[in-house]
């Protein structure tokens, strides 16, 4: 509850830096961003993910799933970012970045499972 009522009297602040330093409203909006962004995953997404984590450890993947889910959601939040400024070729980049190692991760995971399940084959045979 506290971080909308900071995020309230940021956008008041905002609007205000707006009407009266408009050249500077674009570069302090982004910094107040990532101000916001670290406050919220360090003091509610951060520990809420720890926290559920906790009930479910004994189910298989569920921490990685969790964490990419993040990891793909703030890039999103940046490609938006990039977007918003009309960069939109780097928010594109950005993502495809995203998406490459969260490819190359889950690959590396499914490969050691493939290799376990391939081995239990060959046992079986």
């Amino acid at each position: 509850m506290i971080f909308i009522f900071y995020a309230v009297i940021i956008l008041l602040i905002l609007l205000l830096i707006k009407d009266s330093f408009s050249k500077l409203h674009t570069l302090i909006a982004i910094v107040v961003f990532f101000i916001l962004l670290h406050f919220l995953l360090s003091m509610l997404v951060i520990p809420f993910l720890e926290k559920l984590l906790s009930y479910v450890h004994s189910v298989p993947y569920v921490a990685q799933l969790v964490y990419s889910a993040l990891f793909y959601q703030i890039g999103l939040l940046l490609h938006s970012i990039f977007e918003e400024q009309e960069y939109d070729s780097i928010g594109e980049l950005v993502m495809i970045a995203v998406r490459i190692v969260l490819l190359t991760y889950w690959i590396g995971e499914f490969a050691n499972v493939l290799s376990k399940f391939s081995s239990i084959l060959e046992k079986l045979q």
